[in-house]
């Protein structure tokens, strides 16, 4: 992407241009002149041609400093170039499936979950509000990314975007674990990371409820879990086991400490939630979920139901903000990942936290 050199004055003709072009969101965008780029670099110590990964059905690379200049476009501080590049990297793992929740006819959102010491940095291991913080890493951060994609592979809207409905969510849906409150260990420590490492997760859902639960009963907050779960949440292996589809549950911190006095563990709600819920067979029949998807079942069951979750793989858990209304969400069906990638810092990252701190 060239950089442009603008007068201060001219920054909104630059912001014009850049969106006829197509190389935006929509939003006013800052114009990444070569000034402003090696500045977004200092959060990187990979060289400018670095290769981060291969985006798109055409493998597109995206180098370190194409990153760079979409961060700034996006309005990014230095410190999310380390967040940036590992999100990259996971929309560019095949598993995370995100060449089709990008291009799908249905309107899928890029789902991002940052966890670990990272959040220290940023402060943004919120109370309240979570999805809708007014932090610069959770909103420029989710839409660096979004806008970073779309250029890399050249996907615009009714080309290669083919979402019927499209999703407002699409490169806004960014969460930051409430990780200090949770009574359980973090989603990245579930996944297989240490505490003291720092990770983004990736998912393609494309639905965003809010429940709740209105009691201080550990079986109404799992009942409301399964009853605010519309049949089109579906949690499983799909379309021939091309890809898993999973459930994400964000629970407040109220109804997390309610479960968690009863003593069920993070794998116990998991287990209770997916071998309780089901859904009537004639749902499958109209079309919720894709051909043969009932074809484990015929000939071996007369029920007139079927498991809409497979398993407590299928289910996935994580700490919302704190909360007295008890407000949870639901967030799916995942077709793809979660793909979990580790965050990896410059060296100097420590004086680069501390420079932007005011800012970020």
């Amino acid at each position: 992407m060239a950089h442009h050199q603008p007068r201060e004055d001219s920054i909104s003709t630059v912001s014009r241009s850049l969106y006829r072009q197509g190389l935006t969101d929509g939003l006013p965008v800052i114009p990444p002149t070569d000034e402003r780029v090696g500045k977004m670099l200092r959060g990187t110590d990979k060289p400018r041609d670095h290769v981060l990964g291969r985006l798109g059905n055409d493998d597109s690379p995206i180098t370190v400093e194409q990153l760079a200049s979409n961060a700034v476009m996006a309005g990014c501080l230095p410190t999310s170039m380390p967040i940036l590049e590992a999100g990259i990297r996971a929309l560019a793992d095949p598993s995370s499936n995100s060449i089709q929740f990008s291009v799908s006819t249905g309107g899928w959102a890029y789902q991002w979950v940052l966890n670990g010491s990272v959040l220290d940095d940023f402060g943004v291991a919120a109370g309240s509000g979570p999805f809708g913080r007014n932090t610069r890493v959770s909103r420029a951060t989710a839409r660096a990314l979004g806008i970073a994609y779309r250029n890399t592979t050249k996907i615009y809207p009714g080309e290669k975007d083919m979402g019927v409905m499209a999703n407002p969510l699409k490169f806004s849906l960014f969460l930051a674990e409430n990780e200090t409150t949770s009574p359980w260990e973090p989603y990245h420590v579930t996944h297989g990371f240490d505490e003291g490492e720092s990770t983004i997760t990736l998912g393609g859902p494309n639905s965003f409820i809010q429940w709740e639960s209105g009691a201080d009963s550990p079986e109404a907050i799992l009942g409301g879990m399964i009853e605010n779960t519309p049949p089109s949440m579906v949690g499983g292996e799909q379309q021939g086991g091309d890809f898993d589809q999973t459930i994400l549950h964000v629970l407040s911190s109220e109804d997390l400490e309610t479960l968690a006095e009863a003593g069920l563990t993070k794998r116990g709600v998991k287990e209770y939630v997916s071998e309780n819920s089901y859904i009537p067979i004639e749902e499958f029949q109209k079309g919720v979920l894709w051909d043969d998807a009932l074809d484990d079942y015929h000939g071996k069951v007369d029920s007139r139901q079927v498991p809409q979750i497979s398993g407590p793989e299928y289910v996935k858990l994580v700490a919302g903000g704190r909360s007295e209304s008890q407000s949870n969400v639901v967030i799916g069906p995942s077709i793809g990942g979660p793909v979990t990638k580790k965050i990896e810092f410059p060296d100097e990252w420590g004086s680069l936290v501390t420079e932007y701190a005011v800012e970020g």
